[in-house]
């Protein structure tokens, strides 16, 4: 389960959720009850392209408003000029 956390409680504990991330866990920044990042540690973020499916049906499941989330990005994307996406690194 992703813990979720406020942008001024990251900011007042930043040191104590930073180990967190570094023991394995994840953490959801919100502002204004809106996830608008998330921390994760670097075994996690260096996603095999081959596990890049598997990763985003792990998240579906861990992260409550995650469709919400998607077609809110989509309607962005829709909205915003054209731009190439790199899946791969």
């Amino acid at each position: 389960m992703v813990r979720k956390v406020g942008v001024a409680e990251l900011k007042a504990h930043l040191a104590e959720t930073l180990r967190e991330v570094e023991a394995g866990s994840q953490v959801a920044i919100e502002r204004r009850g809106k996830t608008i990042a998330v921390l994760v540690p670097p075994a996690d973020a260096a996603t095999r392209q081959e596990d890049w499916w598997g990763e985003l049906h792990g998240l579906m499941a861990e992260v409550d408003d995650f469709e919400r989330i998607i077609k809110e990005t989509v309607r962005s994307r829709r909205r915003a000029r054209p731009r190439p996406v790199r899946l791969e690194d």
